[in-house]
């Protein structure tokens, strides 16, 4: 599989059927911002509710062949195996992304586990191999990497911004942060040390100005 992240803002997608699987794609779409159709007979209670609101366009029914057409994107989330492999060929033959759940062998994508803080993400996958060991990943990792990063990537997007003005080129740049941003910084963040952190990269950031003004 080849890694990358996708742009849903605004995207069409659909998700075929309305149980708890259903719902919690339905609801990762939602939060990157796609505009989602959801077409089964019945839906969850929450999905009923995000239908009421209108923050999803549900179509109570059966999928019907050629109902993928319209969609950049299609999760098939059903429990039928015939629906399944009716989507699948039809969604291939049209170019679409298509991810069917726990049929890794139907998809041209599959979902990888996530942890999220901030605008930090990290993802695990396993190629649809072993779902649980990405379960245990997530929850290993959500404990390493908490709250405390997500600061800290907002901090060092500032930071980086002031690089930009500061450091007139893309190899000053690369230079500085390929030796600023080093273990006793990292340190110091995994303490909860974040202002300690900053001070100390801003305070190196300013050293490789001078340096550079006095070259």
């Amino acid at each position: 599989m080849y890694p990358i992240n996708l742009n849903l803002n605004g995207q069409a997608c659909l998700v075929l059927g309305g149980g708890r699987v259903a719902e919690r794609k339905v609801c990762r779409l939602l939060d990157e911002g796609a505009v989602v159709t959801v077409i089964a007979p019945s839906l969850t209670p929450p999905l009923q509710e995000l239908a009421e609101s209108r923050k999803l366009s549900w179509q109570p029914r059966a999928y019907q062949p050629g109902d993928e057409s319209a969609f950049f994107l299609i999760i098939c989330a059903t429990d039928d195996e015939a629906v399944s492999q009716a989507v699948a060929a039809a969604a291939k033959a049209q170019g679409k992304l298509l991810n069917v759940c726990d049929v890794p062998d139907l998809c041209n994508f599959t979902l990888p586990s996530i942890v999220r803080q901030g605008d930090l993400q990290l993802t695990i996958s396993t190629n649809g191999k072993a779902p649980a060991l990405s379960r245990w990943l997530r929850k290993r990792l959500e404990q390493q990497f908490d709250e405390r990063y997500g600061r800290w990537l907002a901090e060092l997007a500032a930071i980086r911004s002031q690089g930009r003005s500061l450091l007139p080129t893309s190899r000053d740049r690369q230079a500085f942060w390929r030796q600023a941003l080093t273990d006793d910084v990292m340190a110091l963040v995994e303490n909860n040390e974040i202002d300690a952190a900053r001070t100390l990269l801003r305070e190196r950031l300013a050293a490789w100005e001078r340096k550079d003004h006095e070259t």
